[in-house]
């Protein structure tokens, strides 16, 4: 039973966060750092409080997307150097100077803008992720140009295919990087060379250089959208409600909009106080599950802003009952080491059976992947957090 009866709670175990980090740093050359991403919110989890956890267990850099969230972070007392990944006009080029960010570059004009406001830039490379960046061949030029205002800071790339087992195309990017960083560390001994996402740092030294930049895998949800037990890391965020009330649906009785689920028999019906408005997606109506104190129950009907219902068995599910959108149930932290994968890999056989619902299984249910689940939350559903160091 959810304390205090909020609607719905993401619970984030910042000890996971920080067991993921140490575990993300376990094999990087000596001398590298590590850059905590925390754009987008810390994914859903919360910025501040993860930013926090990841440096106490070791991180050294913290990654955001734009101006504002660069802010966010110094506003709550956080020093350590902010890399700001994302475009930024004019107006937002003076905000991250006023917060001692650092940014990307990817234009003579930008460097020059960040020459005059003496912002320290990382030339961003297009190795082949086709977004933001220069070719590898003018990127020596505008390092030159950057190191001669005295503001070159890094070089960077980005791999668009790290997650993926077809390693062909990581290994071209991997080695057009590596040439251009070897050529330009000579000239400029102190460049910070770094391109590894969490799939790239999970897949061994070859692409850590001199820093990696994780994610997805510091919030212990795996790049590949499979199984994140299998690379070390624990899932940080357990999302849960409950039952507000039951009633028993008689045969040809209908639930939700549209009345897309019709009672074949007598059922019992659990309504749930979470929908859209959440982050609980539409489309999982018919066809998703939730944990009721811990047992695994189908939603029916349609998922609507405020609300959802799921099938009970005839002997399981009280008013009160705690509901388990994802994570683990009871209180096991959000997928520890007592959890076990249940998706479509199978059952793995070195964790125990606490019953949970991995957020990759839900996205697998909605064709997408993990990082828009927890990115897709909204303000409505509190955070509440495990393992917060009480001096922050």
């Amino acid at each position: 039973m959810l304390s205090g009866r909020h609607r719905a709670v993401a619970e984030v175990d910042l000890e996971a966060v920080r067991h993921n980090v140490r575990r993300l740093m376990r094999d990087l050359p000596g001398g590298a750092a590590h850059c905590a991403v925390v754009k987008a919110d810390g994914y859903g989890h919360g910025a501040v409080p993860v930013a926090r956890a990841a440096l106490e267990a070791g991180s050294s850099w913290l990654g955001v997307a734009t101006a504002s969230e660069a802010e966010e972070l110094r506003d709550a007392g956080i020093t350590a150097p902010v890399l700001i990944f994302g475009p930024l006009t004019g107006a937002g080029l003076e905000r991250a100077a006023r917060s001692g960010a650092q940014v990307v570059a990817w234009s003579e004009p930008f460097v020059d803008e960040a020459v005059r406001l003496r912002v320290p830039v990382h030339v961003k490379v297009d190795t082949g992720m086709g977004r933001l960046g220069v070719r590898p061949s003018v990127a020596p030029a505008l390092c030159a140009r950057a190191h001669d205002g005295g503001v070159l800071s890094g070089l960077m790339s980005h791999f668009a295919t790290a997650d993926e087992p077809d390693t062909g195309f990581f290994e071209r990017q991997l080695e057009c990087f590596a040439g251009l960083a070897a050529q330009l560390k000579r000239r400029y001994p102190d460049l910070r060379c770094h391109i590894a996402n969490s799939a790239a740092t999970l897949r061994g030294p070859r692409a850590h250089f001199d820093m990696v930049r994780t994610g997805i895998a510091m919030y212990g949800l795996a790049p590949a959208n499979d199984d994140p037990f299998k690379d070390g890391i624990r899932p940080a965020m357990k999302v849960v409600s409950y039952l507000a009330g039951i009633r028993e649906a008689l045969p040809g009785d209908s639930v939700g909009y549209g009345r897309t689920w019709i009672a074949e028999r007598a059922t019992r019906v659990g309504i749930v106080p979470v929908g859209y408005a959440d982050g609980m997606r539409r489309a999982l109506g018919n066809r998703g599950e939730v944990l009721v104190a811990g047992r695994r129950c189908p939603i029916i009907g349609r998922i609507s802003m405020d609300q959802m219902t799921v099938r009970l068995p005839d002997d399981w599910g009280a008013p009160g009952d705690e509901v388990v959108l994802f994570g683990a149930a009871g209180d096991g932290v959000a997928g520890g080491p007592e959890a076990v994968w249940t998706g479509a890999t199978g059952p793995r056989s070195d964790e125990p059976s606490t019953p949970r619902i991995l957020c990759e299984e839900v996205a697998g249910m909605l064709g997408t992947i993990n990082y828009e689940v927890v990115c897709g939350l909204t303000p409505r559903v509190v955070r509440r957090y495990r393992g917060e160091d009480p001096a922050t």
